[in-house]
This record gives C-alpha cells, structure tokens and sequence, in this order.
C-alpha cells in the first residue's frame, strides 16, 4: 500500500458503534482479558481493534487505494452481512460496517470475522505482517488486537507490572494455553496450602470450629470508668454488609468476669442479621 495512499481512520470512523461497545465491556467479566489482573489505564478491546484497523485499512474512495484490497474486501465483506456494493464509496461504507460490527464483544472471538480482518490487513499489506509499536502498552489492549488481526507486535512498559501482564498475556497464554492455566491452578494450591500450614498459628478456629479467613482491625482504647476498664475499639460502623438479602452486622457484648476474678471487662462481638438499621449500634467514633 503506498504511503501516499490516505487511511480509513483519516475520511471516517464509526465512532457511536464503537463507543457503544467499548463502553459495555466494562461489565464483562468473562473471558475478558482485564479479568487476567487490573490495570487503571486498560484501553477497551473494542476501540482498539476498531482504530487499528481503521489506521491498517485503505480509504477505498483514495485513487492509490490499491485494487488487490479493493477486490479482496468486496469478496470477504458480504459473508458477514457487510454489502460492499458497486462503487468505491459503498465499499467504503462496507468497511466501516465490519469495523463497528467486529468492534462487538460478541463477534470478537468469531472464526469468521478474524478470517476476514486477516485477510484484509494482508491485502492491504502483502506478505509482510505490518509492525504494530506500543511503547507503554501498559494492559496489552493494543498490541493484543493487533496480533488478533494479523499484525507483528513490539510492546513494553516501564511498569514492571505492566510487563508481567504483556509477558503473560501476549506470550505465555498463546504460547502454553490451556495447560498454563492448568499449571498456575496447581501451583496456586501448593502454596496456599503451605501459607495455610505457616499462619494457621495467626488463624486459629474458633469454638464453634470455624476458620476465620479475614481480621477486622481497630485501634482501641481503655474505658476509663474506674467499674469498667474494658477495651473499647474505634469503629466508625459496626455494619458488615448492607445488601438486602445478606444484611449482616456487629452486635457489641460485654462480658464482665465474675467479682472475686481480677479480670477486666471485655467486649466481644456477635454476627447477626437485622432486620432494620436501628438494631445496629452506632459507631464508637463519628470520623
């Protein structure tokens, strides 16, 4: 494709479609690569693949746009529902109908519209794969879409997180597949097995048998009540969990030793469920 030639990004782009899309993969938890680990930063799949190839494509309308892509699109675009039309201009609108299309979660890992991105970017781009540079690629999105779509990739960060999620993402998952996550699975539950052996003495069981698998800390303070003495903790709320079918809370008790015991007071703490706001006791601090 000569340079000269303009690129589809630059006479239009199907910016509401690909917004759209973009937008709800932040409800997508499954099979999305963001669920690999969190990044602040993470650019959608959806605009990513969407902008590359707009920037890999040809304008059709272009005199220089090369009549080998031209004669590849018309043929592969209408097996995704995309008439190319008769006239360059129609072709044009045809690309960008894939572009929007392709940019939706649900045809993203689809065979077929791969097959027909591939083929377009190296009918665009010969046999050599076009590089695609991303020099703080931070959670992969774009070197990632540009491997999808049949380009080369050069990523790197300077977050050495960042390069972990790059490394994994774009070499050893492509590289091992599922026998990788199989492997983490069993390593993860050698280790946590050995955690649990080295804190079980941090964790110990509570009457009733139960492990406690989390500790809620406080600072405390010392009544100063000359009956009393117990510790007081500092919280703000004693509420657990405010969900309407898991409503769950802390419910103070002081237990006082007998009177011939030196033992001070202490507060201990039930879980229970209430049924209203008002059967939970207020904080012991306000801020």
């Amino acid at each position: 494709m000569p340079k000269a030639c303009k690129r589809l990004a630059e006479v239009d782009f199907p910016i509401a479609e690909v917004s759209k899309h973009a937008a709800r993969e932040k409800s997508i938890r499954h099979g999305h690569p963001s669920t690999l680990h969190l990044w602040w930063a993470r650019r959608p799949l959806a605009s990513s693949r969407a902008v590359l190839l707009a920037l890999l494509w040809p304008d059709p309308c272009d005199p220089l746009c090369p009549e080998e892509f031209k004669a590849e699109a018309r043929k592969r675009l209408g097996t995704v529902g995309c008439n190319p039309g008769t006239t360059d201009t129609d072709l044009r609108g045809a690309l960008l109908r894939f572009i929007a299309d392709f940019a939706n979660w649900d045809n993203a890992a689809k065979p077929l519209y791969l097959e027909v991105s591939r083929a377009l970017v190296k009918a665009a781009h010969g046999d050599e794969p076009p590089l695609v540079v991303d020099p703080f690629a931070g959670g992969g999105s774009i070197p990632l879409e540009a491997l999808r779509v049949g380009c080369d990739a050069f990523a790197s960060d300077l977050n050495p997180v960042a390069c972990l999620i790059l490394k994994v993402m774009l070499e050893d998952i492509p590289r091992h597949g599922p026998k990788l996550a199989e492997e983490l699975r069993r390593v993860g539950a050698e280790i946590r097995k050995e955690a649990e052996r080295e804190l079980a003495d941090l964790y110990p069981k509570d009457p009733d048998g139960a492990t406690p698998i989390a500790y809620l800390w406080a600072r405390a303070v010392r009544c100063e009540s000359p009956n009393c003495g117990a510790e007081i903790p500092l919280v703000r709320s004693f509420w657990l969990a405010k969900k309407a079918k898991r409503r769950k809370a802390l419910r103070p008790v002081v237990v006082r030793p007998p009177k011939s015991s030196r033992e001070l007071p202490r507060v201990d703490f039930e879980i229970f469920e209430p049924k209203s706001g008002k059967e939970v006791s207020a904080g012991t601090v306000s801020r």
